[in-house]
């Protein structure tokens, strides 16, 4: 069956998906802000018992190790555990939080997972913020995570057309939903209130050479997604390298005979802690 979504159509279901953590958006918004503080870091936590809990587990396990006294307040843990790192527990916590709600999950997750980490780290070598990475890596595909909640037929007969037929992803989507997930992740992360970068990181993530989509932001997405692929993060017999798009590699100024088994060893071994630790 053909449909043929609008966007308001889209929009006004954005309401009935399970609620989105608004602690994302306000840790990003603090990014820009001097005046933030590590007791603002630490009430952002302090709104969500689950990531509170989290930020306790990785605090304590931290002390455990040194043989010091165990901690119960947020405040100290944010204190011992340091900003940035912080900031990935909190936005990877959340987003994982929100993403277990729906069926079928784990791969959708894991691929989320290995494709934030991997477009952190090559915001580390690019000079691009390291949080907005991490968040578009994390929600790249978040449009088809609402294809899978609202139309699950429908998706499943397009992934079976890229699966056995060898169908581009985004042709097969639009043919059947009448746009893409690319489109439908805007519409539903600009919903979300997330920052413009970010947005344009998840429209862009399959057409990164488009005069519109020319920033290290979404040629790190599309990057960091192949190298998820290519290392098979998580192992799939679908994963394959389709595209690696030349102007990916102009923007981020990569040079491919250059050594980058120490970058792809890195996003490897943070991968499989982290599927540990966010489950």
């Amino acid at each position: 069956m053909q449909l043929r979504l609008q966007r308001p159509d889209i929009i006004a279901s954005i309401a009935r998906l399970p609620a989105f953590p608004g602690v994302i958006s306000d840790l990003l918004a603090d990014l820009d802000d001097d005046s933030s503080s590590m007791m603002t870091l630490a009430r952002h936590v302090e709104r969500d018992p689950v990531v509170t809990g989290r930020i306790l587990s990785v605090a304590n396990r931290m002390l455990r190790q040194e043989g010091r006294t165990e901690v119960r307040d947020v405040f100290t843990a944010v204190s011992l555990i340091g900003f940035a790192r912080i900031r990935d527990i909190v936005l990877t916590t959340c987003i994982a939080s929100f993403t277990s709600q729906f069926r079928g999950r784990n791969y959708y997750w894991k691929h989320s997972l290995a494709v934030g980490i991997g477009a952190q780290e090559l915001a580390r070598r690019v000079a691009v913020n390291q949080d907005y990475a991490l968040v578009a890596g994390l929600l790249h595909d978040i449009g088809q995570l609402w294809m899978a909640y609202f139309h699950p037929l429908e998706f499943q007969q397009a992934r079976l057309r890229v699966e056995v037929h060898g169908e581009p992803v985004c042709q097969a989507e639009a043919d059947l939903f009448g746009l893409d997930h690319c489109e439908v992740g805007r519409l539903v992360a600009e919903h979300w209130g997330l920052p413009a970068e970010v947005l344009g990181a998840i429209f862009f993530h399959h057409a990164p050479d488009q005069r519109a989509a020319v920033n290290k932001l979404v040629a790190l997405t599309h990057l960091a997604e192949l190298i998820a692929n290519a290392l098979d993060l998580p192992y799939r017999e679908e994963n394959q390298v389709a595209y690696l798009s030349p102007t990916v590699c102009e923007v981020l100024e990569l040079d491919w005979s250059e050594d980058l088994s120490p970058l792809l060893g890195q996003i490897e071994a943070r991968f499989r802690y982290a599927a540990t630790l966010f489950g």
